[in-house]
């Protein structure tokens, strides 16, 4: 069996920027306000490319944090639909992935059962 992870091409804080609900509000040239769907609020400043959530300050990810990215996008920055084509194109590739490792694992139940039939078929000989 093969140990190879499969890694969808999109970030993760790029799929919960286009996925989860937020409310973006330009509170000044560049700066805005930015409410999750928890309710959480969080100033982020396109011109400086920040965040005032725990995720920026802490980790200052690559790409920026699920505000700073879907700020990106509500103001025009992140193309929408080259970035549709590519979260359609890796769900695709996962739910291939997950085929393939469904039929994987039947084909794993389907030998364990031969093998389990073969013990007891040795068992009734060995008596």
């Amino acid at each position: 069996m093969s140990s190879e992870s499969i890694q969808p091409d999109v970030e993760p804080r790029t799929v919960r920027a286009a996925t989860e609900h937020m409310t973006v509000i330009e509170e000044a040239p560049a700066l805005f306000s930015v409410t999750t769907q928890s309710g959480s609020e969080y100033t982020v400043d396109l011109r400086e490319g920040v965040c005032s959530c725990h995720d920026y300050r802490n980790r200052e990810p690559e790409g920026g944090c699920k505000h700073l990215r879907r700020t990106r996008m509500e103001v025009g920055q992140v193309d929408v639909e080259t970035l549709t084509a590519e979260l359609e194109r890796t769900a695709s590739e996962l739910e291939m992935s997950a085929e393939q490792l469904e039929q994987k694992a039947q084909n794993f139940n389907e030998e364990a059962s031969s093998l389990e039939a073969a013990i007891d078929r040795l068992q009734e000989v060995a008596r």
